[in-house]
């Protein structure tokens, strides 16, 4: 038929199910469609087509016309059940009904987006013109759908990359600590962060944000990446300077990516030992530091120096000048972000936006309560969810956060960050147990703290990361007295733990301690629930937080959880 723009070889492959209890509207339907290039599959009862449906039938189908009254069930409580399998198969009711009628099924059949009415008596001509171009409206439909998904899945696996070529989000060494919360917008970030120890302790920090958003900053922030990761092996991060690796980064971009992009940075040098921070903006928010102890903000750069994004002009050159030398107190903290952290809004419209005193006074506070119970760690995460509390919770641009400062020698608690595999948590339980032992803790309590120690992070080992995480991303722990309970906490990045569900006999954990091996490592949560009065979990964003509860003297008969 000259009507008929459809390939004829793909519309025979395009099958539709007829579905009448009337043999004669079967065979006519069934002729109707095969003179307009379609094949009919016919059934004579709801019944029949749901089990041809069922187990994924139903995909062989492009369209479905069927009664509204049969005897088995109608139409409309078919439409139900297909809805269950399939929410956007065209459906086209065919009956001898008058609409005019007032039975009111014509309203019933518009209550559903894919759902279309027909005469029983429709001529070939309509027919084809109703089915055909709905479809074929289908078809693009799914033509969309395949190419969003494949997109899709092209961005989580580019999402996947720039993970992975960021540095572990914490860390704590015997001379300072670091934390970052780096949150795209969307899928993928044009944020980059990238930390290079220094000899003696401390680290070079370069936080930056590639200009624009989508999928061009994103490959722009892969090549920075990579590019700070593979620094000519001739450079010596220890003796180098804030502009020195600005010059680097400027030279970087105008040979590979001067003509397409840009890059507001915040290139920060930390040397813990001499208390000593150089720091230098290349276009980015300056550096901010706070000493929650003494509940202060200090001034760090009076004279406003800094320099221009890199890129933006070739021919730019960052000296010492440009450079700021802020000198930090014991308990002075570091706090670095993306121009995104200023662009928090508390209405959708971007009208309301959170300010500087704001937000400087939900970073005092939180800096000033976690200094007090000691540690920095989730600050980050817990930044977001203070945001969200007070009703900001717009955020418009990518957002990336670093929190750094010196490592206080304190004897009240013991904290550590660890990579996530079997040699490091041995090397781990060993250092715990020296510690331990230093505190003047029976052998009992410090066999218990190991005990929970190696079961939680074993627990994370072979369940919490899968093995590209496992290899680059750290857990951090401490291990504190509060009162007459020793509290075990770990901070990771993994997946959500599920809860703890039984109990194990007190002769189970009994044996443990007495026998104990490394071979009883991760022997079970069981045995972790007998030893423990209580294990508390938090989650902050992608930050879990798992506080272990260890009774310094006995063992409860039974452990509770929150």
């Amino acid at each position: 038929m000259a009507m008929n723009n459809q390939p004829a070889e793909d519309q025979k492959k395009t099958k539709v199910l007829v579905i009448d209890d009337e043999r004669l509207i079967r065979l006519t339907l069934s002729a109707k469609l095969k003179l307009i290039g379609f094949t009919a599959v016919c059934v004579a009862s709801t019944q029949e087509a749901v089990t041809l449906l069922n187990d994924g039938g139903y995909k062989q189908f492009k369209a479905i016309i069927t009664d509204i009254m049969m005897g088995d069930m109608d139409g409309f409580v078919f439409r139900d059940i297909l809805r269950g399998m399939d929410a956007t198969m065209p459906i086209f009711f065919i009956t001898a009904l008058d609409p005019e009628e007032g039975s009111g099924f014509l309203k019933r059949i518009m209550e559903d987006s894919y759902s279309f009415y027909l005469p029983k008596a429709v001529k070939a001509e309509m027919l084809l013109k109703r089915v055909q171009s709905i479809v074929n409206s289908r078809r693009v439909d799914e033509i969309v759908k395949e190419r969003t998904k494949e997109l899709q899945d092209a961005l989580d696996l580019a999402a996947n990359v720039q993970r992975s070529m960021l540095p572990p989000r914490i860390s704590i060494t015997e001379t300072d600590f670091y934390t970052t919360g780096w949150y795209p917008k969307e899928v993928v970030s044009g944020d980059l962060f990238e930390v290079m120890p220094l000899e003696g302790g401390g680290n070079l920090y370069v936080l930056g944000d590639i200009q624009g958003h989508g999928v061009s900053a994103a490959l722009s922030m892969m090549a920075v990446q990579s590019f700070l990761k593979h620094l000519p092996s001739n450079e010596n991060i220890t003796l180098s300077s804030p502009a020195h690796i600005a010059n680097l980064l400027q030279a970087f971009f105008a040979n590979n990516l001067g003509a397409y992009s840009y890059m507001t940075a915040l290139i920060c040098k930390h040397q813990p030992r001499e208390g000593i921070v150089d720091w230098l903006s290349c276009g980015a928010p300056d550096l901010n530091v706070i000493d929650p102890e003494n509940d202060s903000h200090i001034e760090v750069n009076p004279e406003k120096r800094g320099g221009l994004p890199i890129g933006i002009m070739p021919d730019t050159v960052y000296t010492d000048a440009d450079v700021v030398r802020t000198h930090l107190t014991e308990s002075a903290l570091c706090i670095a972000f993306t121009d995104g952290l200023l662009d928090v809004y508390k209405d959708k419209g971007g009208y309301i936006q959170m300010s500087d005193a704001m937000r400087e006074e939900l970073h005092r506070e939180l800096l000033a309560e976690a200094s007090q119970k000691g540690s920095i760690i989730a600050v980050p995460y817990k930044f977001l969810a203070a945001c969200e509390a007070y009703e900001y919770s717009t955020i418009t641009d990518d957002m990336t956060e670093l929190i750094f400062g010196a490592m206080r020698k304190r004897d009240d608690f013991w904290e550590k960050s660890l990579f996530i595999n079997s040699d490091e948590i041995e090397r781990m339980a060993l250092e715990i147990e020296q510690w331990c032992n230093g505190q003047g803790w029976s052998l009992e309590l410090v066999t218990k703290v190991q005990l929970v120690f190696e079961e939680k992070m074993m627990n994370l080992h072979d369940h919490g990361y899968d093995i590209r995480d496992r290899s680059r991303e750290q857990a951090c722990v401490r291990l504190k007295k509060e009162n007459n309970v020793v509290e075990l906490t770990f901070w990771e990045c993994g997946t959500p733990e599920p809860s703890i569900e039984v109990a194990a006999g007190s002769l189970e954990v009994a044996l443990e301690l007495k026998n104990r091996e490394f071979s009883g490592r991760g022997r079970g949560r069981l045995m972790v629930r007998e030893i423990c009065s209580g294990v508390k979990r938090n989650r902050f964003g992608l930050l879990n937080e798992t506080i272990y509860y260890i009774p310094m003297n006995g063992t409860p008969e039974t452990g509770a959880e929150e």
